[in-house]
């Protein structure tokens, strides 16, 4: 359970939005919604309207390291020490 919010990924400089989103759990964890070379990871309009800023509840899979480019594509990707959800069954508002 957390705060469905943006997620911007950069390496050196501020970073654009782009469509990524995660939730935040507290002050030291956050769990970024997909890997972001999926597609699914770009999150619909109508999600985001939903749940962009309220406690929302996620169910799936979790990976501790996230790939920034498809492993099954690139040889050595770039990882990023945020966890991630490798698959989503369900997102709902918490009560």
């Amino acid at each position: 359970m957390g705060v469905y919010t943006k997620n911007v990924i950069a390496q050196k400089a501020p970073g654009k939005h782009i469509g990524l989103y995660k939730i935040v759990v507290n002050d030291t964890l956050e769990v970024m919604l997909l890997p972001p070379y999926e597609k699914a990871a770009l999150r619909s309009p109508t999600e985001v309207k939903r749940f962009e800023g309220q406690k929302v509840v996620v169910t799936g899979r979790i990976e501790e390291v996230t790939s920034v480019y498809d492993p099954l594509k690139e040889e050595d990707p770039p990882l990023v020490w945020i966890p991630n959800f490798a698959t989503i069954e369900k997102i709902c508002l918490a009560r």
